[in-house]
């Protein structure tokens, strides 16, 4: 009996996913390509940092295609002079290979939302809410093994030694005389709001069709006919 009941459980839900998103979520889902395409725009990352010979500081700006120093981009060229003398690796946008398929990863995201919006089922959706979660949560590990490998692989022959260290991801860090505070942009906050509106939707899909399933079974069960008693 157990065993049947899964089997009810589960064709219940196979049934629910092939049937076409809600009429109401579909303009929501479109909706999410403003915050999507104005985050592309947006920095995703400031890096800024403070130190007695730089009264006016530096700072660095991630994009999601490129990176952008302060002050027309005359920072760039100070911090890889920094970074020379303590043996870090110079910050070119070309070591950044990640910038180059990142806009490609959201675009793709992007029709794949226009699609489900427009003819998906809800396992689309689902399949969607998927590759939104592993996209990102990628783009952020390549990010942080990005950062990490330039505080880590330092030049044995620099002219100053200082011990490998994790350079600021999200707050405030004192490297020799230098105080360097790492935030999000507001690129990130929109694309963080992109990938939470479709997260959003989509469970609402899945609690939505559960409590549906469940209704019909308690509706099935109370309107079949008892079974005779034989006497």
């Amino acid at each position: 009996r157990m065993r049947e009941r899964i089997k009810r459980a589960l064709d219940g839900f196979y049934a629910f996913v092939d049937e076409p998103v809600y009429l109401w979520s579909r303009p929501i889902l479109l909706l999410l390509l403003i915050p999507l395409v104005i985050g592309l725009m947006h920095p995703l990352w400031h890096i800024e940092m403070q130190a007695p010979q730089y009264p006016k500081g530096l700072s660095l700006h991630v994009f999601a295609h490129t990176i952008v120093g302060g002050h027309d981009g005359a920072d760039i060229k100070e911090i890889n002079i920094l970074n020379h003398y303590i043996g870090m690796q110079k910050l070119e946008r070309a070591m950044f290979t990640e910038l180059d398929w990142l806009p490609f990863g959201f675009g793709a995201l992007g029709l794949l939302l226009v699609r489900v919006a427009a003819l998906g089922n809800v396992r689309a959706l689902v399949d969607l809410a998927v590759l939104v979660i592993y996209f990102g949560g990628f783009s952020i590990f390549r990010f942080v093994h990005k950062m990490h490998s330039y505080g880590h692989d330092l030049s044995p022959d620099a002219p100053i030694t200082v011990a490998p260290f994790m350079p600021a991801m999200w707050g405030h860090k004192q490297v020799g005389n230098f105080a360097t505070h790492a935030y999000p942009g507001t690129g990130s906050y929109l694309l963080a709001g992109f990938a939470t509106g479709i997260l959003v939707v989509a469970i609402a899909h899945l609690v939505i069709g559960r409590l549906r399933i469940r209704k019909a079974q308690r509706a099935r069960a109370t309107s079949s006919p008892a079974e005779p008693v034989e006497g």
